[in-house]
């Protein structure tokens, strides 16, 4: 049997040497039994531009305005219900207020040199320290 695909796009977002994490709500940690860490971002709507769903679901979880500098991380999983791929992108110029939706209780921008000694799993980590080459890359051209 063929698995549908799901095709998310997330934000890793640089601003002033810190990056924006956010942490599930209670509802949506338990419901997921994951540990709670999140980027913004999710999934695609029918016909919806990659880039317009990122957009969308940044303003959506955030409140905030980005700018794309490019991809940064490509994740597939195949699951039982279906075959996952999230695409993160290294983002940077956050404008805006922010203001969390209901999937989130808190955000928090951590200072890069402290990246090391936070909380995250460390595949989180990596791909922050992925995403930051990408965009320090952008910065030097």
């Amino acid at each position: 049997m063929k698995k549908p695909y799901k095709i998310a796009a997330k934000a890793i977002i640089f601003d002033q040497g810190r990056v924006l994490v956010l942490r599930k709500s209670t509802e949506e940690r338990s419901a997921r039994d994951n540990h709670g860490w999140d980027f913004p971002g999710g999934g695609l709507e029918p016909e919806e531009p990659l880039m317009d769903a990122l957009a969308r679901e940044v303003r959506e979880e955030t409140g905030l305005q980005v700018k794309v500098v490019a991809p940064a991380y490509i994740y597939d999983e195949i699951q039982e219900e279906k075959h996952l791929i999230i695409i993160k992108f290294a983002c940077h110029q956050p404008s805006g207020t922010l203001r969390l939706s209901a999937e989130h209780d808190s955000y928090h921008w951590i200072a890069l040199d402290e990246l090391d000694t936070a909380p995250f799993p460390e595949w989180m980590k990596e791909e922050i320290k992925r995403a930051h080459r990408v965009y320090t890359q952008f910065l030097t051209k």
